[in-house]
């Protein structure tokens, strides 16, 4: 298992690890290998532009078009599962990883300046390492991974991107971090002048550093991070963090404010985190993200078997959450919500459509999209209130779909 080869690891590099006061170390890691050749990519994506059946919602309502889907990565002769996904303006950033025993993953740019004619116009493929999460500094120059490396424990990448999103950095451009001592870093967000990143599961929490030269600059440390989101880039903005007691499924989100890392403004405590249905081999590795709008103090978190729920940071109320009974068999492992709509990523049962209800906190269901021939786990959303980019596992990849 993932946690097991990286607890061997992690008691022999006690006896050699450098301080989390050390500068990152550059890196050209066998099987890194760089693709800008938009037009080869770009064979991975089938335009499909067909309206999504829904299911257990209104008569009427909203129509949503898939627009296209994008096969996901092979690496190491392995499909991987898209992990999450990050817009920039015309470009769309994907996440890959590989589950269970092995690693390997990859990072993806798509352009979306076409909508109906999406293209990928950069990869970059790493065979050793699980690519979970990323992010783009403030000025577009900058590309953030967060992953779990299979000698290294979790870490954090840094690629260079141009003005159109392609990757300039070659394999032996990139610069690699070791992140603590824990075996995989699940989140990362870049706000003022540092980046935030969450790692764990026994051991971790959440790790700031520079995001020019990427040295150590503050931790919270506690078991079970998750994940890491923010409510804007500035200093002043609040920033938030997951944790997932591994011992209790306890939850609590952990608040603080960005460019004063110095203490925890808050901890909220939210509940159980529980993942059902889980390989033994993944009962770590459930997902559980979080999802703030800008300037917003609602924070959404997916809580797996026990679906969604939405807290004011500002008043530790609850807003919003799932019906209860939503999830059977599936887990919520996402959430995103635009000016109208609230979206959740529930695993094997597909993608959940809700809106605000009139009253009360329990949100409204107003479609399911689950189709057998478009299949895989939903992992993760995100919608801008245009477009809504779907995560997939294995079988399913990255879907585009338009709200109309």
């Amino acid at each position: 298992m993932k946690k097991l080869i990286f607890v061997l690891f992690a008691v022999t590099a006690l006896l050699v690890s450098c301080s989390k006061e050390d500068a990152p170390t550059f890196t050209n890691e066998d099987g890194i290998v760089l693709n800008n050749n938009s037009a080869e990519l770009s064979k991975y994506i089938k335009i499909i532009n067909e309206p999504l059946v829904l299911k257990g919602g209104l008569k009427s309502g909203p129509i949503f078009t898939l627009v296209a889907e994008a096969e996901s990565p092979t690496i190491n002769g392995i499909k991987t599962s898209a992990s999450y996904v990050h817009r920039r303006y015309q470009k769309v950033y994907v996440t890959y990883h590989i589950r269970g025993t092995e690693y390997g993953g990859a990072i993806r740019v798509f352009d979306i300046s076409d909508p109906v004619n999406p293209t990928i116009v950069s990869e970059m493929d790493f065979a050793r390492i699980d690519i979970n999460a990323c992010d783009i500094n403030e000025g577009g120059s900058a590309l953030y991974l967060a992953g779990s490396h299979k000698a290294k424990g979790a870490v954090v990448l840094k690629l260079a991107i141009d003005a159109n999103g392609v990757i300039t950095s070659t394999p032996a451009d990139v610069t690699l971090l070791k992140v603590g001592d824990a075996f995989s870093a699940n989140g990362i967000i870049q706000g003022d002048d540092f980046i935030h990143v969450s790692a764990g599961n026994s051991v971790g929490g959440v790790y700031v550093y520079n995001r020019t030269s990427l040295i150590y600059s503050n931790s919270d440390l506690y078991s079970g991070a998750k994940f890491v989101t923010a409510n804007g880039r500035t200093s002043g903005k609040k920033l938030v963090s997951l944790q997932v007691e591994p011992t209790t499924n306890d939850a609590a989100l952990h608040v603080y404010t960005i460019g004063s890392f110095a203490s925890t403004l808050n901890i909220l405590p939210i509940g159980n985190i529980i993942h059902q249905n889980v390989e033994p081999e993944n009962a770590d590795f459930g997902k559980a993200t979080l999802f703030m709008r800008p300037d917003d103090n609602i924070c959404y978190v997916s809580m797996g078997m026990n679906g969604m729920k939405a807290v004011d940071i500002s008043t530790s109320s609850l807003v919003y959450e799932s019906p209860m009974g939503m999830i059977t068999y599936g887990n919520t492992n996402a959430v995103s919500a635009d000016a109208n709509y609230i979206y959740m990523a529930n695993g094997a049962q597909g993608l959940y459509i809700a809106q605000p209800p009139a009253s009360g906190t329990e949100v409204e269901i107003i479609g399911i999209w689950d189709e057998e021939k478009y299949p895989g786990s939903a992992n993760h959303v995100y919608s801008d209130g245009s477009y809504i980019f779907l995560a997939k596992g294995v079988e399913g990849g990255l879907k585009i779909i338009k709200q109309e």
